[in-house]
This record gives structure tokens, C-alpha cells and sequence, in this order.
């Protein structure tokens, strides 16, 4: 037995380098009543998720840094320049197997409703101050195992048979002004809003 093992600072976090990345932004302006957060909805254009309501953002090119990212991705689809961009830092990141959202805390300043119409059809604010008071509707949903037409179901214990277990997970909804905000976007929030009311604006895990 060797006496001398050379592991890594950090515990390696096994799947990482097969998840795809991405950066988004938590935008806040300045509203009537306090902070107000800044709403995509998605062009119904889009192959992905047309029409969803998603924050400012996107996927994180290769050799760009996340921060770098979600500047580039708040340019191009808000129209605005990097000089109205206040990247305050990091707020969470989100992980699901597939994808990391690393979610960052920023302000946009002298911003006049501008976006790219190809990627947005419209924008829209909600108060901060309604997702700290707010709860949201919480809905299960069951994913089962879908297998490829040579997976080697004979090397399992049971095979067919095999118990596998059902992956559950719970989506979160908000509702707005007519807006509905669900999925991802409203876990997110769910998440940064629990920040907010402990006082605590610091980089956690969902």
C-alpha cells in the first residue's frame, strides 16, 4: 500500500466535463417600488424552447470564462452595450446531469426596452420583491429509462426485471401578470429568492 496519494484540492465532480455549460443573468432594474428582475420570452421562432420565459443568457462558448458569457449573451439579446452591463458576481449554479447554469447577479443600466427580435419575442419586469413574498406551485413529474435497442439488458441482475428506480422531479411555477414562469427559470428564482431573505448573497448549489 503506498503511504503517499496525490488527490485534487476540490473532490472531482464526475460527469462535468460531459455537461454542457451555460451562463444566465439574474437582471435587475430599477422600478417604481424597489429592484425589478428583467424576463425573456423566447422567440417562437426557436428550435429549443420557443416561447418559454427564460433570464438573459445562454451557452458558454469555448476558451470563454461563464462571466464572460453572460456578458456577451445580455449584448446580443437585449442590444445594449457592455458598458450598461454591472456584473455584481455569482449567485448559484444549477445542475441536472445534462447541464450547469452558472447564474450570476447583474444590473442593467439606461436600458430602454430594446431586444433581438430573431431570439426574443418580448421582454418583460417582476418586482424582486414578489418572489421573496411569493411562493411558488410545486408539481411532480416521473422520468422512466428509456433503453437504446442493444443495451446489454442480459449483464444486469434481473434484467427486464431489474428494479429500476423512478427518477422524479419537481417543477416550480410562478404566475405574473399573466406570465408564467416554470421550469429551470423558476428554480432559479425560487432559489435566489430564498438568498434574498436570509441575507446571504453568496454562490450555493441548487
Amino acid at each position: 500500500m503506498r503511504n503517499e496519494w496525490h488527490l485534487p484540492e476540490k473532490p472531482v465532480l464526475i460527469g462535468e466535463s460531459s455537461l454542457r455549460s451555460y451562463a444566465v443573468a439574474i437582471t435587475l432594474l430599477d422600478g417604481p417600488d424597489g429592484e425589478e428582475v428583467l424576463f425573456e420570452v423566447r422567440s417562437g421562432k426557436l428550435k429549443h424552447q420557443p416561447g418559454d420565459i427564460c433570464l438573459p443568457g445562454g451557452a458558454v462558448d469555448e476558451g470563454e470564462t461563464p462571466e464572460q458569457a453572460v456578458v456577451r449573451e445580455i449584448t446580443e439579446e437585449l442590444r445594449v452595450s457592455e458598458e450598461q452591463v454591472g456584473l455584481i458576481g455569482p449567485a448559484c449554479v444549477f445542475m441536472n446531469g445534462m447541464i450547469m447554469i452558472h447564474v450570476f447577479l447583474c444590473t442593467l443600466s439606461d436600458y430602454t426596452g430594446t431586444f433581438c427580435r430573431e431570439e426574443v419575442a418580448e421582454v418583460f419586469r417582476v418586482p424582486l420583491s414578489f418572489f421573496v413574498k411569493t411562493e411558488p406551485e410545486i408539481h411532480e413529474v416521473g422520468w422512466k429509462p428509456v433503453f437504446s435497442k442493444d443495451f446489454p439488458l442480459d449483464k444486469i441482475y434481473g434484467g427486464r426485471k431489474y428494479a429500476w428506480r423512478e427518477r422524479k422531479d419537481e417543477l416550480r411555477f410562478y404566475e405574473y401578470d399573466g406570465h408564467v414562469i416554470w421550469g429551470i427559470t423558476a428554480r432559479i428564482m425560487h432559489a435566489f429568492a430564498e438568498i434574498c431573505r436570509k441575507g446571504e448573497p453568496e454562490e450555493r448549489d441548487l
